[in-house]
């Protein structure tokens, strides 16, 4: 006897999502190579060199792959080669390319060592006594495993290689010129004081109360130029018409700065938690005088392009809550 079956008693056996197409990127490694060499040395031969290749083999990269994209990438001039708009499109995206791979390697390292991830930490150095080791510190109870690397810089040299992909995050503040596009920016609500330090047995660091005028006569240890601390001190010293006459020192580094101050009658101008802190163990005195600066308030800053690892995006929220205070 036949046996007819309902086919709507039968369970529905759900579909497979459809398979999702790559199409193939128009670009080789070889190729992504041979633009960084190029954009490096501007000269075929010397790229080719770099790229342990002939220049034959390296014209044919570069032809090919104006060919594929339909776009002229490069000039070529009788002493080398320059980038056309195009160009400058294709070796900003290269170089970007070839520090995602670095940045891969280096996490694929960590991995291998034990690690649970690396996370690459650009600070300015005011929040560097409070946020950053508060933070640090905290997230390191909880991650052992997790590596962080802190490079301690101003903010106009920090953003560019945060672009670059060199950092993961950047604590730090946006430079008054700097084009914030690409860039996630949290402020933290606190703007930072600035401070005048000298060494504690300073002829001046007994004094009750100084003006700006009392401190011309000084040797002044002020961050580099473009710096926006720098440019913030020296607008605030241009209302006295005080910069042109004064002698300066230039450095961004804590430790030179502390270091002359210790052996001379320099003052510096940072951050005012730095200034507590090395104040706290009797290394600096800070001078009782008045900067009539106001510094960006600072903030965390991250890449939008880029996904944020696990590992940093726990970090943020330990700075996060540190920044708070």
């Amino acid at each position: 006897m036949d046996t007819k079956i309902d086919m709507s008693e039968l369970p529905v056996k759900p579909s497979l999502p459809a398979a999702k197409t790559f199409s193939p990127l128009k670009i080789s490694s070889r190729q992504i190579a041979l633009l960084n060499a190029l954009g490096e040395y501007r000269n075929l031969r010397r790229a080719a060199t770099a790229m342990h290749t002939t220049q034959p083999a390296a014209s044919l990269l570069l032809q090919q792959l104006e060919e594929r994209l339909g776009a002229k990438l490069f000039e070529r001039l009788p002493r080398g080669m320059e980038p056309t708009l195009y160009g400058e499109v294709m070796l900003h995206y290269a170089q970007g390319a070839v520090h995602e791979f670095e940045h891969a390697e280096a996490q694929l390292a960590e991995l291998a060592r034990g690690a649970s991830g690396l996370v690459r930490i650009g600070t300015v150095m005011g929040p560097v006594p409070t946020v950053l080791t508060r933070g640090v510190l905290a997230f390191k109870a909880d991650n052992p495993k997790v590596r962080i690397s802190i490079e301690v810089g101003t903010s106009d040299t920090l953003l560019p290689a945060l672009v670059r992909g060199d950092y993961d995050v950047v604590l730090g503040r946006l430079p008054d010129q700097s084009d914030s596009q690409g860039l996630n920016i949290e402020l933290f609500e606190q703007g930072e004081q600035m401070r005048v330090i000298a060494r504690p047995g300073h002829p001046l660091a007994g004094a009750a109360r100084l003006s700006l005028a009392d401190l011309m006569a000084l040797t002044w240890i002020l961050h580099p130029l473009d710096s926006p601390m720098r440019r913030r001190v020296e607008n605030a010293l241009n209302a006295g018409g005080m910069v042109q006459a004064l002698d300066i020192v230039e450095t961004a580094s804590i430790l030179a700065t502390t270091a002359m101050i210790e052996a001379s009658d320099m003052i510096a101008v940072v951050p005012n938690d730095v200034a507590e802190h090395y104040a706290r163990y009797a290394m600096v005195a800070i001078l009782p005088v008045e900067l009539p600066i106001s510094m960006v308030n600072l903030g965390l800053l991250t890449r939008q392009a880029r996904p944020l690892a696990p590992a940093v995006s726990r970090l943020l929220g330990y700075l996060r809550e540190c920044g708070k205070g």
